[in-house]
């Protein structure tokens, strides 16, 4: 993966410009284009935002559930040039007007970089797994403690820094391995020792974003960004992913998240109407909403006050 990782970064910058799904679940017909890298997208219940991550999954697999009529694509751009990738009937297409060849490895690269952090398999987090090269976080983390392994080289401690801002009194992490068995343990400031059979789950969650990075993703997607992080923990992965430059699409039932946007435009809302998802980029108007009635995102949005303009 990071040999294909190396083949985009030299054969030409590369950023998402715009995302599609047709007749997938709730998502008939929803296009959402990139113009930040951070993109929260919220709504309520059954509105469509587990199916929206699970859409960059069938992109990543190329692979639709049999029988389905429905499309997922992305519009990237490469060095100026415009290329299209569509998953549909179980299969996959690279269309642009450049030269396919040149731009088809970069493409599939950029493909293959896309993580997804969705219904986190606690169970399997917290268990004892064999050591083995894990170049790819699977999208419930199961893999995560290997595959943490693999990215750091067996050497985790630089992720002790980083783990303060959710746990300001850890201080050693290392791995200890146990009739082959792998063993992450985090040591605090008082001699306290936890095992990831044992650590908090937003330290676990924490570890395994901060793990996904560390393989310089072209993008990632988490659904249920909120789950098991206090607010201040919710920032500070925020402000990870920005400092890494990363295309990150955040789903949240949580209004938590949006006090933590640079600016609406880094917000999609997400509705159902008659059993269809609708998706809204907020813009201009709802700064200028924000201005007047001095009023946070998340309270803006809570107020009702937005409903006319989305829905």
């Amino acid at each position: 993966m990071a040999d294909m990782f190396k083949y985009a970064c030299v054969h030409g910058y590369m950023e998402p410009k715009k995302f599609w799904i047709k007749n997938y679940k709730s998502l008939r017909d929803v296009t959402i284009e990139f113009p930040t890298r951070i993109t929260a997208v919220v709504g309520p219940s059954g509105s469509g935002k587990t199916a929206l991550v699970e859409a960059f999954e069938v992109l990543r697999n190329a692979q639709l559930p049999q029988a389905s009529a429905g499309s997922v694509g992305i519009e990237i751009l490469n060095e100026g040039c415009r290329v299209a990738y569509e998953v549909r009937d179980r299969k996959k297409a690279v269309i642009t007007d450049c030269n396919v060849a040149e731009v088809d490895k970069a493409v599939q690269a950029f493909i293959d970089n896309i993580v997804v952090i969705k219904d986190i398999n606690w169970k399997a987090v917290r268990s004892l797994q064999p050591i083995s090269r894990e170049e790819r976080l699977l999208p419930d983390a199961s893999n995560f403690v290997p595959f943490l392994y693999t990215a750091t080289g067996g050497v985790p401690d630089p992720l002790v820094e980083p783990l303060k801002y959710v746990l300001p009194t850890a201080n050693d992490l290392q791995f200890l391995v146990d009739g082959g068995a792998l063993i992450l343990k985090l040591t605090t400031e008082d001699g306290t020792a936890l095992t990831q059979a044992t650590m908090p789950s937003g330290v676990l969650k924490t570890l395994i974003v901060e793990a996904a990075l560390m393989m310089r993703p072209t993008m990632i997607v988490i659904d249920e960004f909120e789950n098991s992080l206090y607010p201040e923990a919710q920032q500070f992965l925020i402000d990870e992913l920005r400092s890494h430059g990363v295309y990150a699409m955040l789903a949240t039932h949580s209004t938590v998240v949006l006090d933590y946007v640079k600016t609406p435009r880094e917000v999609v809302v997400l509705h159902l109407d008659g059993g269809e998802t609708k998706a809204w980029r907020l813009g201009g108007e709802v700064e200028e909403m924000l201005r007047r009635h001095k009023l946070t995102l998340s309270e803006l949005i809570e107020s009702g006050l937005l409903e006319p303009l989305v829905f």
